[in-house]
């Protein structure tokens, strides 16, 4: 039997001594102890603090201990330790048919490893490159080579979630999550993302991960192709048979799960034309906001940093009546980066490495639309609405530096003479807002930055630089699912992840794809 320990104060002593001291007995008596969940506490103004849940095994007494009815101590249980394990034994059966998965992203990739685990002798396509030289691809763009329409931050090995701060929140890390970050951890992760609350990969550890993630793919007996980009699904008898790439050929098997992502606006225009059949929804748009980390550090951790992390917020503002705005994608020791995958087009998005050691800190400030904005409720209306905003920030510059603005400026209605020094690559171009995004996501911007700063003190001051446009925060459309997952209108045809409407980052994409692969494997 072993006992659980939560929500602790951690502090530089090793987790035996701190959970001794809790439970009041002597040092001892502790078997074993070991850290399970742990998070910043910044909730007091005073001081912030790691805060956790400890495992604790002793030699003696257990029982005795629980009866004291200690506050925050409870029995380990069962699924306490399945929680721990992740373990997700898989099915196997027998296919006479190869399955196809489009798009090497989290959805696409997790979905190919679960199938590989099956049995399956998958086939993994992907548009762009693998990471080792989509890096290169995009490094080189950054530096004033051409956009690769198919390689770039967006696309190729990993998604947009390559160049990103690798985000893994979830309140979970048992069942099918816990299969999730035991694959991340198994590939290379930082153990810490099994515990902590607030988990990031860094890009740079991403690069790292998803080779490892593709060779246990291919040891599986499942096959990867880069630049491979799907043009259109193959169609016999109502039913999804396969796919035809670039260039012409053709690749039979099934199921197809196409797994898109936000941004490839051509496959999801490819299913539709095959078939499939989707509904608007509402997106959140607006600018990346980023400050000195050290102003976000002083504002959260009053009493200093010391060894914490840097501060990181997550911040909402819902007024009455008015159109609700909040922070996404918070990036502390970041930068914000170019995420266009079309020429003559601006998009900016946020990134961070593993150790978060950039002096900035950046988040996206947005505010939801839908189809009132868009001015039509078909499908692709939301694509169009968000390409418009795309092309006009790329007009006002005229090149692939970023409109940007001063928060004290946005605030005022002026447009900015000067400039924070910033992260963004290809620089800043100084413009009023107004003349980008629509009247309704500007007041909604305005009204949340207010509301942050007395959250975050500073937030909205000179300090404060808005870059734009963020528009690409998830998918302006929903996939409709049946039976299997399959499409209702298509059979055959499984859409899966963020970019058809059924995710909404990375552990969410990829836990999607784990859904649909289950689907197919129990479908028989």
């Amino acid at each position: 039997m072993a006992l659980l320990l939560q929500n602790v104060v951690l502090d530089e002593r090793e987790p035996a001594a701190i959970a001794a001291e809790a439970l009041g007995v002597p040092a001892a008596d502790i078997v074993e102890a070991e850290v399970v969940r742990r998070g910043v506490d910044a909730r007091a103004r005073s001081a912030a603090v790691w805060r956790g849940n400890i495992r604790v095994e002793l030699s003696n007494n257990e029982a005795g201990v629980l009866a004291r009815n200690l506050p925050g101590v409870r029995q380990w249980s069962e699924r306490d330790a399945v929680r721990r394990s992740g373990e997700m034994p898989a099915r196997t059966r027998s296919w006479p048919h190869r399955p196809i998965v489009v798009g090497a992203g989290p959805a696409g990739l997790f979905a190919a490893l679960r199938l590989v685990e099956a049995g399956a002798p998958v086939l993994l396509l992907e548009r762009g490159e693998p990471v080792e030289t989509r890096v290169a691809t995009v490094n080189g763009f950054w530096r004033g080579k051409p956009l690769l329409p198919d390689s770039n931050l967006l696309f190729g090995e990993g998604g947009a979630g390559t160049f990103s701060d690798g985000k893994v929140y979830t309140r979970r890390r048992d069942g099918e999550l816990g299969w999730i970050f035991r694959h991340l951890v198994n590939a290379g992760a930082d153990p810490r993302v099994l515990d902590e609350s607030w988990a990031h990969l860094g890009t740079d550890k991403i690069r790292g991960i998803l080779p490892v993630l593709r060779q246990r793919l291919i040891d599986g007996g499942g096959e990867v192709r880069f630049n491979a980009c799907v043009e259109a699904l193959l169609v016999e008898g109502g039913r999804c048979v396969g796919v035809r790439l670039k260039g012409g050929e053709e690749l039979r098997g099934g199921p197809v799960i196409v797994a898109p992502g936000h941004s490839a606006r051509d496959t999801i225009e490819a299913m539709l034309v095959a078939g499939a059949t989707a509904e608007v929804r509402p997106v959140a748009i607006g600018a990346r906001v980023e400050h000195p980390q050290s102003l976000i550090d002083a504002a959260l951790y009053p009493s200093g940093r010391g060894e914490l992390p840097p501060a990181s917020y997550r911040l909402a503002h819902n007024p009455p009546g008015g159109r609700s705005a909040y922070t996404f994608c918070m990036c502390p020791g970041g930068m914000v980066v170019p995420a266009q995958h079309e020429p003559g087009t601006n998009v900016v998005n946020g990134m961070s490495f593993a150790a978060r050691r950039a002096v900035w800190a950046n988040s996206a400030v947005i505010v939801q639309v839908g189809p009132e904005d868009y001015g039509a409720t078909d499908a692709r209306a939301g694509q169009r609405f968000q390409a418009a905003i795309e092309r006009e920030a790329f007009r006002l510059t005229g090149s692939y530096a970023a409109p940007a603005q001063r928060v004290d400026d946005f605030l005022a209605d002026r447009a900015s003479r000067e400039l924070p020094r910033s992260s963004y690559p290809f620089g800043l171009v100084p413009l009023d807002l107004r003349e980008l995004l629509p009247p309704g996501v500007i007041a909604g911007m305005k009204g949340a930055l207010l509301a942050f700063d007395q959250k975050v003190p500073g937030f909205a001051s000179a300090a404060g630089v808005l870059i734009a446009p963020e528009t690409r925060t998830t998918s302006p459309m929903r996939f409709a699912r049946g039976a299997n997952c399959e499409s209702p209108t298509l059979p055959g045809l499984i859409p899966s992840g963020e970019g058809a409407g059924w995710g909404g980052g990375i552990i969410s994409a990829a836990h999607d794809g784990f859904v649909v692969a289950e689907a197919v494997i129990a479908g028989g």
